[in-house]
């Protein structure tokens, strides 16, 4: 609505509608005069304005579109990162096609939505990055490696609210859910970067993200008299709820339920006084509201929502666990450092609790997917309209690799995206993926990063990655005082006993094991290679009648 201007200066229809609303009596069906109102109209109170989601009322053609529902530039993009890997056992999902397949166990808990996700298997950061936490991070969003300790390439979401920010209150939020900081690099601390490679600024608090929305937070003596945004815009809601038809009435009084859904949250957060974790918190520098990462998650995952919602931003990312977290996930009955439980190789036994939290994680994607759903925009909802991308800038946890990253997308993409699908491809790069979303966000861009192309199988079905196929030389080539030459396929064994296992197939069915030091496989980066056909040379020694090759020397990859 432009500036000074008021709901009845709209242009009117003929409807009939219901004029009950939450804070009177419910009234009989009555025939009333109807305007029309901008997509941009604001509720509004004493210092405080809050954008209303999409309404029948807004014009005919937004509120009868499917799909897309509030237009072509009004999709949202949201990527989830979370830090310290997976285990690639756990992880992977085995055979299978294309639109045929099992979930893998820490994938379990979005069972019940396979047809609304897509696994993306075989895509490589920069292998460059392998080995280390920092480049891991910034490659993830940036498509590049480290610059400098100061500046570094932008990041794809903030090519995209570069494009489609301005038009929104909020150009972009950057979030973060885990209370970790990273001081002898900062790099790890950032997944954001502006169009002059400065790190985007990152709110760690719930109840500060909630209040610059939605409460105007910058005025003091609004803090000291506001207690609930509800209470500032009850004049201004029954302005519009007076000229909203029975199914605006529902969408708005779900709106605004949901606005105080996220003020109980944020409460309960701000109010939790455990003297138990207060304790444990006080004894490491780091963890001043590690004792609630779970709550401190969801109540982000609830402000992404409800700020797409409401048109308030576009654009969301939300680090969800640092790449070198040192979280504790009590709240799953997990006592160990996430980043510690990452190490499964060198620190034994922790598998299970490992995959437990990371288990954790997807739960929380899926609860945000639901979250994107239980919100309605025209005909469709909230995540038709969205694109997110789920994932980790590193593969196997414990040697930091950077090939085939675990990641899932979600989203309609306003029809765009073809979901339901595991996706497999032959070390495609991240940055094309990056470029092909930023391509569905509107941007006409044909490079970013390191990029070769826009990354296809996203918005049309097909698989980019042909198994090997055993042609019969997969076998023992030579083995001579202690020196062994083998061909074969690259396989990863990792079990809470066993972590550190690596196995070559031969074509007779049989395989040979690789039980070689951590420094050994992490030196010659053995596992980025898992799935490949290789030739190996290393030393072999015999156990229990059985060759066993305990070094890599070098190997040459198919």
């Amino acid at each position: 609505m432009p500036s000074g201007q008021t709901l009845a200066d709209s242009r009117c229809r003929q409807t009939t509608y219901h004029t009950e609303n939450p804070y009177s009596q419910p009234r009989s069906k009555v025939t009333m005069q109807s305007y029309l109102i901008p997509r941009r109209t604001f509720l509004r109170g004493t210092g405080v304005a809050i954008a209303l989601p999409l309404l029948e009322i807004m014009s005919p053609a937004l509120s009868n579109a499917k799909g897309n529902a509030s237009g072509a530039n009004d999709l949202r993009l949201c990527v989830l990162y979370k830090g310290c890997g997976v285990n690639p056992n756990a992880w992977d999902i085995a055979g299978g096609s294309e639109s045929q397949f099992e979930l893998s166990r820490i994938m379990a808990p979005l069972q019940s939505r396979k047809k609304e996700i897509t696994v993306l298997s075989g895509i490589d950061s920069d292998l460059r990055a392998n080995g280390t936490h920092v480049q891991a991070t910034l490659a993830f969003m940036t498509g590049q490696l480290k610059k400098s300790n100061y500046k570094q390439s932008i990041s794809f979401d903030q090519v995209i609210a570069d494009k489609i920010g301005e038009s929104t209150p909020v150009k972009s939020l950057v979030l973060r859910g885990d209370p970790y900081i990273d001081r002898n690099d900062s790099s790890e601390n950032y997944l954001s970067y502006d169009h002059t490679g400065d790190p985007l600024p990152v709110d760690a608090d719930p109840e500060v993200v909630f209040n610059r929305l939605f409460k105007g937070f910058n005025n003091s003596n609004y803090r000291q008299k506001t207690a609930s945004v509800l209470d500032q815009i009850k004049e201004s809601y029954h302005a519009v709820a007076s000229k909203a038809s029975v199914e605006d009435r529902k969408t708005l009084e779900q709106y605004l339920q949901s606005v105080r859904d996220v003020e109980k949250e944020i409460g309960q957060f701000r109010d939790n006084r455990d003297q138990r974790r207060q304790q444990r918190i006080a004894g490491i520098r780091e963890f001043t509201a590690a004792h609630n990462m779970g709550e401190r998650v969801k109540a982000m995952l609830d402000l992404v929502a409800i700020a797409f919602w409401t048109n308030t931003t576009r654009v969301a990312s939300l680090m969800m666990a640092h790449t070198e977290s040192r979280g504790v996930y009590d709240f799953i009955g997990i006592n160990d450092e996430f980043h510690y439980l990452s190490h499964f190789v060198r620190n034994r036994q922790v598998i299970p609790h490992f995959d437990e939290v990371n288990r954790w994680h997807v739960s929380q994607f899926n609860y945000f997917l639901d979250k994107l759903q239980s919100y309605r925009e025209g005909q469709s909802t909230l995540f038709d309209n969205c694109v997110v991308l789920f994932g980790s800038g590193i593969k196997h946890s414990d040697y930091h690799s950077v090939a085939d990253l675990p990641l899932i997308l979600s989203g309609g993409g306003g029809g765009k995206i073809k979901l339901g699908r595991h996706v497999r491809y032959d070390h495609a790069r991240n940055s094309n993926l990056l470029l092909k979303l930023m391509q569905i966000m509107g941007v006409d861009q044909d490079q970013f990063g390191s990029s070769t192309e826009p990354l296809r199988g996203i918005t049309e079905t097909g698989s980019f990655r042909t198994d090997a196929v055993d042609d019969g030389t997969w076998q023992i080539k030579t083995a001579d005082e202690g020196q062994i030459v083998i061909r074969g396929l690259l396989q990863i064994s990792v079990k809470t006993d066993d972590p550190n296992l690596y196995l070559v197939h031969f074509s007779d069915g049989s395989h040979i094991e690789i039980r070689a030091s951590f420094g050994n496989i992490n030196g010659k980066k053995l596992d980025v290679y898992v799935g490949s056909v290789i030739t190996l040379t290393g030393k072999f020694k015999d156990s229990n009648g059985k060759r066993v090759i305990t070094e890599v020397i070098e190997y040459e990859v198919h």
